[in-house]
């Protein structure tokens, strides 16, 4: 299944997404989005942020595939 997934974001193309955040770790600089478009949670790193996030937010990102799976870059805090 991750297969099937990773192969819709191999693309140079970066898919928009929106999601809220389910947990974010600022002092290791890593969290989690919750997509409202995939089964599966995304990654999201400190240096992808272009808002400060916190669980709960709701945000619009793009999303690339990385060799550990699902990545959100470009992301930004939006209205629920």
């Amino acid at each position: 299944m991750l297969r099937k997934i990773l192969n819709l974001f191999t693309s140079k193309d970066p898919q928009k997404s929106k999601g809220k955040v389910k947990f974010f770790n600022r002092k290791k600089g890593y969290g989690f989005i919750e997509p409202e478009n995939l089964e599966n949670d995304v990654f999201v790193h400190v240096t992808s942020l272009e808002d400060q996030v916190s669980k709960g937010d709701h945000v619009a990102f793009e999303v690339k595939a990385s060799s550990k799976g699902l990545e959100a870059t470009n992301v930004r805090l939006v209205d629920a």
